[in-house]
């Protein structure tokens, strides 16, 4: 009985010194080698990415063939005279994504027992690291795609209902030799020419006000037949479509596009503010290079708030180079993000920051 519980006990210890051992691993920066590695594996801390969009307009301005007959037929003066553009910023949008930062790479070094990579999933999973296999897909497109060749080249195509050429009749006088004298005969001949902008002007202006009085007719019921619901807005809209197009040949064409331009900012780490240049921004010229002295610098400044920079001051943070068991991750901070043009701020809001924020370690079991 004694033999057989003596071959007990040491077959309860031999099975306890070669059974499985517990999971010791070693994190490391990448580049730092841990001597006795028998497995390695490879992850990244995400550092936060900017996107900048700025959507801004072109308003142009295009003067009309008739502007300066405006005031004697129209009795308009408030019209376009030169061509000229204006820009304006209408929105700033920031959106940030995730990326590797190539700085923050990491070796989990296993030095005894059996490690799962799914160890790893509930960092993962949090976006508190990355196994650098994601890809990345931002992009910003301008809504002024196909429209430029618009805003260049405006054509004023009607310029009225009546002919270009008129005609009118001259009388010369044609000297006719007789015998005893000489006699001069009238003789009409009909000579076509083309109209000048004083008389296409008036056309178009003659017109412009029959349409008027046309609506008003239509209107008011002064016609004993005239078209109801539906056609009636289609004749009205028809109508107002004429106006708006002869009244373009006096006051001139507005037209508008818009222009979206992106920037990618990869914040730098650190307590001070951090400031960056978009670009020159003008009211007539839109973006332009710094060159040519126009506009206003359109920056984005970043100030972190450092709400987590000093967090390992009170909590455990990397332990040093023989910490074992422990995975670091990185804690975001919070910044304050404003875009001044020209010392005017657009906007000016609070983003989280990883790289802002502090290293820290958690317990990997």
């Amino acid at each position: 009985m004694k033999k057989s519980m003596i071959m007990i006990t040491l077959a309860t210890l031999t099975a306890g010194c070669f059974g499985p051992k517990e999971l010791l691993v070693r994190v490391a920066p990448l580049g730092e080698e841990v001597p006795e590695t028998v497995e390695q594996y490879l992850y990244v801390l995400p550092q936060t990415v900017l996107k900048v969009e700025v959507t801004c307009q072109e308003t142009k301005y295009v003067p009309g063939p008739f502007m300066e007959f405006s005031g004697k037929f129209l009795g308009i003066t408030e019209v376009i005279r030169q061509n000229f553009s204006r820009w304006q910023i209408l929105d700033v949008k920031v959106t940030p994504h995730a990326e590797m930062d190539p700085a923050m790479l990491y070796h989990v070094n296993v030095l005894e027992g059996e490690f799962h990579a799914g160890l790893l999933e509930p960092f993962l999973e949090k976006g508190m690291i990355l196994d650098g296999s994601g890809s990345v897909l931002e992009e910003a497109k301008s809504p002024s795609l196909g429209t430029r060749e618009i805003m260049d080249y405006v054509r004023y195509q009607d310029l009225g209902i009546e002919s270009n050429f008129e005609e009118r009749t001259e009388t010369m006088f044609k000297t006719i030799v007789t015998d005893t004298s000489f006699v001069q005969v009238p003789v009409d001949r009909t000579i076509t020419e083309q109209k000048t902008p004083a008389t296409k002007a008036r056309e178009a202006a003659e017109f412009l006000l029959e349409l008027r009085t046309r609506r008003f007719e239509l209107l008011t019921g002064g016609y004993e037949g005239f078209p109801q619901g539906a056609a009636m807005e289609a004749a009205l809209a028809r109508l107002d479509e004429l106006e708006v197009s002869y009244l373009s040949l006096f006051t001139g064409k507005t037209l508008g596009r818009r222009l979206k331009k992106a920037w990618f900012i990869v914040p730098e780490t650190g307590a001070d503010p951090s400031r960056y240049r978009l670009g020159m921004f003008s009211g007539q010229l839109g973006f332009v290079p710094e060159e040519l002295m126009e506009g206003a610098p359109l920056e984005v400044t970043i100030e972190p708030l450092g709400k987590t920079r000093d967090i390992g001051a009170y909590y455990s943070g990397r332990g040093g180079e023989a910490a074992t068991n422990e995975l670091y991750y990185r804690i975001p901070d919070v910044v304050e993000l404003s875009i001044d043009w020209g010392g005017e701020e657009l906007t000016r809001q609070r983003i989280s920051l990883f790289q802002a924020g502090a290293v820290m370690a958690a317990p990997l079991k």
